[in-house]
Order: structure tokens, then sequence, then C-alpha cells
């Protein structure tokens, strides 16, 4: 059963992360705009989201994904029952908490919010496929997997518009990219902004 399992569940959970700090210019343009809907919409909250409100809540995702990615680690000895418990009695329930964390986090900016949107829809799918492997395991079946692999592909779609996003936020509102996006869970808490 191990050998199926890593074959069939071969993609595993990534996150990326970049830190933004704010540029030095005193124009009007960078410190305020306006939506479509007409609210000033401030950089701040980008930052905000970016550097303070997802590093602190990152701990419980950092513990869930590793214990996920745990099993693709090279010489790991671990049976695909061991795993299944591991995901059922840590991993999934710590994801809950973190899950419901960011589901908390709420922004003014209409599109900061859509940037914390597509970063939830992201760990929702993560979410989704940790419990569709759990399943594909109690019934041995590898249609199971292949929903998995998809809900983590839909998972990485979800973070490369959210990526895409950001990138363009700070862009627009003159905000610094400190870092890079990486796919390091343990890295994602510690980038910092200047």
């Amino acid at each position: 059963m191990r050998k199926f399992l890593i074959i069939a569940t071969s993609v595993v959970m990534l996150f990326s992360f970049a830190a933004c700090g704010k540029k030095d210019d005193n124009s009007s343009e960078t410190t305020e705009a306006v939506t479509e809907a007409g609210a000033p919409t401030s950089p701040e909250e980008i930052v905000q989201l970016v550097n303070v409100d997802l590093p602190a809540i990152a701990a419980d995702r950092d513990k869930a994904v590793e214990i996920y990615n745990s099993y693709y680690v090279p010489g790991a000895d671990i049976d695909s029952e061991t795993w299944k418990e591991q995901l059922q009695n840590d991993a999934i329930p710590t994801y809950e908490t973190y899950l419901n964390n960011l589901k908390a986090l709420s922004y003014t900016n209409g599109e900061v919010q859509n940037l914390l949107d597509l970063y939830i829809k992201s760990a929702e799918y993560q979410k989704d496929a940790m419990d569709t492997v759990v399943a594909a395991i109690d019934e041995v079946d590898t249609d199971k997997l292949d929903e998995a692999n998809s809900m983590i592909s839909d998972s990485k779609t979800y973070l490369g518009m959210y990526e895409e996003e950001l990138t363009r936020l700070c862009e627009f509102y003159g905000i610094n990219m400190i870092g890079e996006f990486n796919s390091s869970p343990t890295d994602a808490s510690a980038t910092d902004a200047e």
C-alpha cells in the first residue's frame, strides 16, 4: 500500500510567502488611492496582512504541512496507516485551527480582502486534500488519491493567483517586495520587512 500511495500522491503541499516594505516616497499616489467603489485604499493593510497577520498564525499551518509532507521525505519509514493517523489526529485538527484563524482576518480594503480570499481558497484546497487522502487510505481508493492531487493542484493555482495579485498591489502602491516567494513552510514566517 505504501508504494501505491507514493506513486499516486506524489505532490507535496507548498505555501509561498514574501514580505513587503513600504517605499520611501512622498507622493500621495503611493500612500492612498481610490478603489472602484470609491472607498479609500491604503497600502498599510497589505503590509499588515503579509508581514504581521499571516506570520502570526503560520505555525499551525507549518506544523500540519510538515506532517503531511513527512510521508515524502527521502528515507522516511512510515506506513500509510500510521501517516493516516497522524493526519487525522494532528495535522487536520491543527490545519483547521489555522484555517479558522485565517478566515477570522478581515480588512476594510477590498483589494486586500480579495488577496486574503485567494489565500484562504488555496488553504481550503489543502485542507480538503488532507481529508481526501485519509478517505483514500481508509477505502484503498486510487480515485480519491487522484482527487487529492487535483485539490493540491487547485491550491497551487490559487496560491499563484495570490502571488500575482500581491505583486501587482505592491507595484501599484509602491511597496517593496522583500525576499522571494518560496515553498518552505518553515521559511514562510521568517521573512521580514525593511
